[in-house]
């Protein structure tokens, strides 16, 4: 039996203003050509297909284009719901008719006791909710933060357990320790969101979405499969793909498969020139890049003149003023220098460079006319 384990797809997201669709169509496009091979039993989408509550026209048709070859021509159970950045009533819509050619969305807390069942395993789906929304449908004001919701629904639905099948769970959430991300909108402001990874035991597979990283925690049987794409810049460095579950002689093995997507995003760090000259050190200059650049006072649109060599520039950060320690650190010891000494490691800290013999007669001059009580010319 082999289960692909994918989620957080983020279909219209906008990244810095830039668009991400022709992106996201040419992952899924590699991820339909990777089932090919693959040739699962069933896929799992953990949540999170769209970016927001209302898609455009272009991430719907996208969407319904991926999942129309999926399931309907190359005949694949699919199992999905809803996260966080999805709309219940749009993702949820003509369900009951879908379920026909074993496309199962599950967006109802209704549903959670009642699992989909595809060879010897059985699906418990736990669409997101809110703690609100699940203390309403338990008529349970108890219910007051995340982890509370969640063994409450656990303790549903393994009343119905069925001990002789492999029991997985599919959701949208937070475990407690696991590597969060800018892209990654908090799933309620105010209350912590976090869970125990303790409260799935019960479970033998739990398939989340929610974080984008395929390792954000270390565990035998809870797994994020992360994003196909990288979706902010602190995800720069982490690999994108999809998780493959299979079950060989009652064994259980989970395995990461990384995509290839059509741009990286890349954090570029060094001078203004050695950028424009080409000098750095950048993968592909047509990745979506954000340069992390020192000396550029004396440009009056570098973003203009970066995106001339580099098309893709969705972001710059001048490093030249940007300070990783307060300014009035070891300030015992500041106090122990000359004004001199000071304005020069000033200058040093600020610039990279030392001041020359004409400046230090300059500052000088200046500071012993200051101390007279003159006027500095």
């Amino acid at each position: 039996m082999k289960v692909i384990h994918t989620a957080d797809w983020h279909l219209g997201k906008i990244l810095n203003g830039k668009s991400l669709l022709e992106d996201q169509s040419y992952i899924l496009e590699s991820f339909i050509k990777a089932m090919v091979d693959e040739q699962p039993d069933v896929i799992v989408i953990a949540g999170d297909l769209y970016d927001t509550s209302y898609p455009n026209k272009e991430a719907i048709q996208l969407l319904e284009s991926t999942i129309n070859t999926l399931n309907l021509e190359m005949n694949m159970p699919l199992i999905m719901i809803n996260g966080n950045h999805d709309s219940k009533e749009r993702l949820n819509y003509g369900s009951k008719w879908f379920e026909k050619s074993q496309l199962y969305i599950r967006t109802s807390l209704e549903d959670m006791a009642s699992p989909v069942s595809i060879g010897n395993i059985d699906f418990y789906t736990l669409p997101f909710s809110t703690v609100n929304e699940t203390s309403y449908f338990f008529g349970d004001k108890m219910i007051e933060t995340h982890q509370q919701a969640l063994s409450k629904s656990i303790e549903y639905m393994t009343q119905h357990l069925d001990r002789d099948k492999t029991n997985m769970l599919v959701g949208h959430l937070t475990v407690q320790g696991g590597i969060r991300t800018e892209s990654e909108r908090p799933l309620t402001i105010g209350t912590v969101e976090s869970v125990e990874e303790s409260s799935f035991q019960r479970f033998d597979q739990v398939l989340l979405g929610h974080l984008h990283h395929p390792f954000s925690i270390n565990s035998n049987f809870v797994h994020y499969s992360g994003s196909l794409l990288q979706y902010s810049f602190s995800e720069s460095t982490q690999p994108k793909g999809y998780r493959v579950i299979e079950i060989i002689d009652n064994e259980i093995k989970s395995k990461f498969r990384p995509l290839t997507p059509l741009r990286q995003l890349e954090v570029v760090e060094g001078n203004y020139d050695d950028a424009i000259q080409e000098k750095l050190e950048i993968k592909d200059k047509y990745n979506y890049l954000h340069f992390k650049l020192k000396h550029m006072s004396h440009v009056s649109d570098p973003m203009m003149h970066l995106k001339q060599i580099y098309p893709n520039t969705l972001a710059l950060t001048n490093k030249t003023f940007e300070f990783n320690t307060p300014i009035h650190h070891e300030n015992i010891e500041i106090q122990k220098l000359d004004d001199e000494t000071i304005i020069n490691k000033f200058y040093e800290n600020i610039t990279n460079e030392t001041l020359t013999s004409v400046q230090n007669k300059k500052i000088g001059k200046v500071l012993n006319e200051l101390l007279e009580g003159g006027q500095t010319h």
